[in-house]
């Protein structure tokens, strides 16, 4: 191959390249962007399709560092590309770390129904940690204070929110922040990018979940079926 082809090949591949490591939504003030280091994955089982339904600023997800309240601006509301929108199948940690909240959400966080608050064991360079957050679950299958492992079952999807298990349409509301408190809120929201393999995430996008190769032995087991109903280790 001619000297100058290559040269075009090797302009055009650094080009492609340069564009595909930026094209990472850019936060907005006062949101933080996730480490490159820091790998999570699709909130559901590999081989999952799922769906945005709501992207990053809609409804209520509008805050990015507010102190005594959630910074869910870059929050993501989830389906599964089923019918039903895959009410009562699994949801999965997106990383390891230790479970902070589970159960039913208490006071002005009841909104959110049933939920899952997990802190991830990964740090950056200034020790800040990272967590996310797993709301209007129809179960729940972990408790406060374990341990999970990126690709475990933590809970099913559902609609639940203000103790009513059939409050809203079966999605899962995702969140992740950087710095929040252990009883949740505060913080920084974070762009939960790349999420998996997937960037410039926005409404109406399809993934499929491809978690770490550990994931079926991450899972320890727990069939959705015997996912634990009544946890109720809110917030007090």
């Amino acid at each position: 191959m001619p000297a100058r082809s290559i040269s075009i090949l090797l302009g055009a591949s650094l080009f492609l390249f340069s564009s595909i490591s930026e094209a990472r939504t850019i936060p907005r003030r006062g949101a933080v962007r996730k480490p490159r280091a820091f790998k999570i994955q699709v909130p559901f089982p590999c081989g999952t399709q799922v769906r945005v339904s709501c992207a990053y600023g809609c409804k209520a997800h509008k805050r990015t560092r507010a102190r005594k309240s959630t910074n869910d601006r870059y929050a993501l509301d989830l389906t599964r590309v089923e019918k039903g929108n895959g009410f009562n199948k699994p949801v999965v940690a997106v990383a390891d770390g230790v479970v902070l909240r589970a159960g039913w959400a208490r006071g002005g966080w009841a909104p959110y129904g049933k939920y899952v608050y997990i802190q991830h064991d990964f740090k950056d360079r200034r020790g800040q940690h990272y967590q996310s957050m797993y709301a209007h679950l129809h179960r729940v299958a972990v408790r406060p204070g374990q341990r999970v492992r990126k690709g475990m079952i933590i809970g099913s999807l559902g609609g639940s929110s203000r103790r009513r298990l059939h409050r809203y349409g079966p999605h899962l509301h995702f969140a992740m922040y950087r710095g929040a408190r252990s009883t949740l809120g505060g913080g920084r929201a974070l762009v939960p990018e790349p999420l998996g393999q997937y960037e410039d995430i926005r409404r109406g996008s399809v993934m499929e979940a491809c978690g770490a190769p550990d994931t079926v032995l991450a899972l320890f087991g727990v069939d959705a079926d015997e996912i634990d109903e009544t946890a109720t280790g809110g917030l007090e």
